[in-house]
């Protein structure tokens, strides 16, 4: 029998997902330009929006694991990276192995920062939640897949692909319409390991918390206030540097461990995308130091926390 249901409750609020993402975007934009009560109004929406996005990401991050948890092979996501040897251990693994769960680990997270933003800075709340709540939509957007008929385009790649529609011309279709395969093809050998489990979450949440500090500063540019986002960006610039530095030595010690590189690094393509954002996040750090203590090198504390994001991005995308 072919679960498709949860297969559709997944794809439906990654929709939901991305459609809250955009109104709270929308919605903490107009709090910024509206007057003290309307503003609030504004402010409230768009915090019971960012909520409800928070919790559609939960729900599509729930539908996935279920999907690989239960062996529904009938899902590509399954299929591709899982199978029935596979200990739970490595069945988490299976969840960020492929580029859509990326995503959703990485969409995970800055739902979770999101929230926390939202509680700890109120002062700084609607500009800096516009910038985060749109780059979230971005993001949500990655693993939509939705097709859009009059211009041909598609948008993401959806984790919730059935084997048949992710491979339609597999002869087995004609013969056997409703065909699902005994096993998946399993986790790849090399990262069956326990740091698989550790690493990739605590590399994703170091990406994650780059946005903050790069929020601020699209948020102190837009109100005119070019020193003044650098004290509550700080403390995040501080975090997301730590836990990437934390990321960066698992990860030079699984590959010293398992993957035979002959050392803890080897300037591979992966590990280089980890490690630029973290060295321009430590470079943004001492400079938003100097800025916060003698408000200098403002222009390079700009630069450096758009460096630091986007490097991110690319590491991700990498």
């Amino acid at each position: 029998m072919i679960h498709e249901t949860i297969g559709s409750v997944g794809h439906l609020f990654v929709i939901v997902s991305f459609v809250t993402a955009l109104l709270a975007t929308f919605a903490y934009f107009k709090s910024t330009q509206a007057a003290n009560e309307i503003e609030n109004d504004w402010k409230m929406t768009a915090r019971v929006l960012f909520g409800l996005h928070f919790i559609s990401v939960i729900v599509v991050a729930a539908s996935l694991f279920v999907i690989i948890y239960n062996h529904y092979f009938e899902y590509h996501y399954a299929f591709t990276h899982s199978s029935l040897q596979l200990p739970t251990m490595f069945m988490i693994s299976c969840y960020w192995e492929g580029q859509e769960g990326s995503f959703l680990l990485w969409i995970f997270w800055q739902a979770v920062l999101g929230l926390l933003l939202m509680i700890k800075n109120p002062k700084w709340e609607s500009p800096v939640m516009t910038v985060f709540a749109l780059v979230q939509t971005f993001l949500t957007s990655m693993i939509l897949g939705v097709i859009i008929p009059w211009i041909d385009l598609k948008v993401g790649s959806s984790p919730f692909l059935l084997l048949r529609e992710a491979q339609p011309d597999l002869p087995v279709w004609s013969m056997q319409p409703n065909f699902i395969p005994k096993d998946g093809r399993g986790l790849n050998p090399l990262l069956q390991n326990y740091w698989m489990v550790i690493h990739p979450p605590t590399l994703f949440l170091g990406f994650a918390l780059t946005l903050v500090p790069f929020a601020y500063l699209i948020a102190g540019l837009w109100k005119k206030k070019l020193t003044e986002w650098v004290l509550p960006a700080l403390p995040w610039a501080l975090f997301a540097a730590g836990v990437l530095g934390i990321g960066i030595m698992m990860g030079a010690y699984w590959a010293y461990e398992t993957l035979n590189f002959g050392g803890y690094w080897n300037w591979d393509p992966v590990e280089n995308a980890s490690l630029m954002p973290w060295l321009a996040g430590t470079a943004l750090l001492h400079s938003a130091l100097v800025v916060e203590r003698r408000h200098a090198l403002v222009t390079w504390t700009i630069l450096l926390a758009i460096l630091t994001f986007s490097l991110s991005l690319v590491g991700t995308f990498v």
